[in-house]
């Protein structure tokens, strides 16, 4: 997600509302719990290999929903400032997904830069090297 100062997950990306809604329907309301694993490709954030789904699966917790609910505050003039590179993972896309563009030109004036990996959300565990080398590029 990339927010504009001032937004929130669910301005980014709506499907985020029905975390929120996951949350108050089940539990005590301000944790959403771990999604479940779909069928491939789509899998567990992509991951769909099935040792480290397990492994994935042992890692996951529920996640505030306050952090889907906060807004983004992105008015720091020294933040703006600062370079900023987005790799999208661009491999399947569950229904309801939409990825809003990143702007053309970044808060410090610079065209943005964007990379992308054809894999699915988790590409630290589907594609590590790929992802290690656009890293390093930035160091």
């Amino acid at each position: 997600m990339v927010p504009d100062d001032g937004e929130t997950a669910v301005d980014v990306q709506p499907v985020s509302q029905s975390l929120i809604d996951l949350a108050a329907q089940h539990g005590d309301g301000w944790r959403v719990p771990p999604l479940p694993e779909q069928p491939a490709p789509f899998g567990l954030f992509g991951v769909t290999d099935p040792a480290d789904v397990a492994w994935l699966r042992e890692m996951l917790s529920d996640q505030p929903v306050r952090c889907l609910q906060q807004p983004a505050r992105l008015d720091n003039p020294a933040a703006r400032a600062i370079p900023r590179t987005h790799i999208h993972c661009v491999g399947a896309t569950p229904k309801g997904i939409t990825r809003r563009p990143v702007p053309a030109i970044q808060p410090n004036g610079t065209p943005s830069q964007v990379w992308e990996l054809p894999t699915g959300h988790d590409c630290m565990i589907t594609m590590p090297v790929e992802l290690s080398e656009l890293l390093l590029k930035l160091a």
